[in-house]
């Protein structure tokens, strides 16, 4: 798996995201959009200008309807004819939303609905459940979409019957594999706070995530209200008691999946499950064909489905724990931390398939 950070410098660059962001809820006839040095800028009333990042340009077009292709032709071409658009549709369908910002960036303009648990809150409830459980941080990151936390129980590892057999046949080789958690959050509208299961396997430092068996839990609440024409900061809006009983009740649904993710009944069934996927096997002379499919099941670009392919005749494994190593094992090389962790997840869901989807997928 991808390193990223240290969990010193991810706390160090939480508390400081925590201490600088500013969060606003504003209805959008009080958000004008300008252009400077050909790039939108948005100019929030009484509150000052802020460059507007990718991620929160991509929200504003879903928002007005204005279709992502002929959005970047205008950003490319005409920059001030995009913020005419986005101005119109902004006066003529006036909508409350909130709009979050960052080191003088708009970075996310989302629904008035969205439930801010933060970066900041997220760590503060991973965090101790993970040090009490005495678990390893093996990776995490802060990226401009989500925060991640990957942990291992190294005290729990497991053989895993591979399918490889050594001399006469007699000799199993076996990967070594240890329970996995996953955890993840999204400030600025990509998904939800969520806990996954999976398994770390030792050798290879691959890492696989299962999508059954965690928990995700919805960045969406009540409308935040605002008076009229005016803008509201958020910090305002939110009072402590009614955050504070919010997030008790996530904190305790984290703990409770973690807790449960190292359960040996549960990764005893885990590591039968790998066992059977090992078993499974894939047809010699249909393995390109496969990874095709693969390919578009998953979305993978063509580099990715080259490196998958790859991964997989290296590995000489040519069965369903074959293909979900071969994957899990591409996320080293993927372009950025998300999809690399996308990538992880892949891994797990190939694990997961039923034997129907599967027999299809091989057929």
């Amino acid at each position: 798996m991808r390193t990223g950070k240290s969990l010193s410098e991810l706390a160090a660059e939480i508390e400081r995201q925590a201490t600088t962001k500013r969060d606003f809820v504003a209805p959008t006839s009080a958000i004008k959009i300008e252009v400077a040095n050909d790039k939108p800028v948005a100019t929030l009333r009484d509150i000052g200008t802020f460059d507007v990042g990718k991620i929160a340009r991509d929200q504003i077009n879903a928002h007005t309807g204005i279709p992502q292709k002929y959005a970047d032709k205008m950003l490319a071409e005409a920059a001030d004819l995009y913020a005419a658009n986005v101005n119109r549709w902004f006066e003529k369908y006036p909508a409350v939303r909130m709009t979050r910002t960052l080191d003088g960036n708009m970075r996310a303009f989302l629904s008035d609905k969205f439930q801010p648990y933060d970066n900041y809150d997220f760590a503060a409830a991973i965090l101790p459940v993970l040090s009490a459980r005495k678990l390893d941080v093996m990776s995490c990151e802060i990226t401009d979409r989500r925060v991640y936390i990957k942990a291992v129980d190294q005290q729990l590892f497991r053989d895993v019957p591979v399918g490889h057999k050594m001399g006469d046949g007699s000799h199993t080789i076996f990967d070594t594999c240890a329970p996995a958690v996953i955890c993840s959050n999204s400030e600025v509208g990509f998904g939800f706070w969520q806990v996954e299961t999976g398994v770390y396997t030792r050798a290879c430092t691959n890492l696989a995530m299962f999508p059954k068996g965690g928990m995700k839990k919805m960045h969406v609440g009540a409308r935040h209200a605002v008076m009229g024409d005016s803008i509201a900061d958020l910090e305002n809006i939110l009072s402590d008691a009614t955050k504070k009983k919010t997030m008790e009740a996530v904190f305790l649904q984290t703990r409770d999946v973690i807790n449960a993710a190292f359960d040996p009944a549960v990764i005893d069934r885990r590591v039968e499950q790998l066992a059977v996927a090992a078993g499974a096997k894939l047809p010699a002379d249909k393995v390109e064909k496969i990874i095709e499919r693969v390919q578009e099941k998953f979305t993978f670009n063509e580099d990715e489905r080259s490196n998958v392919f790859k991964h997989l005749i290296e590995g000489g494994n040519l069965s369903q724990y074959g293909l979900h190593a071969a994957i899990t094992r591409s996320a080293h090389d993927a372009a950025d931390y998300d999809r690399a962790t996308e990538l992880e997840l892949a891994g797990g869901k190939v694990v997961e398939l039923a034997r129907a989807e599967w027999e299809t997928l091989t057929a």
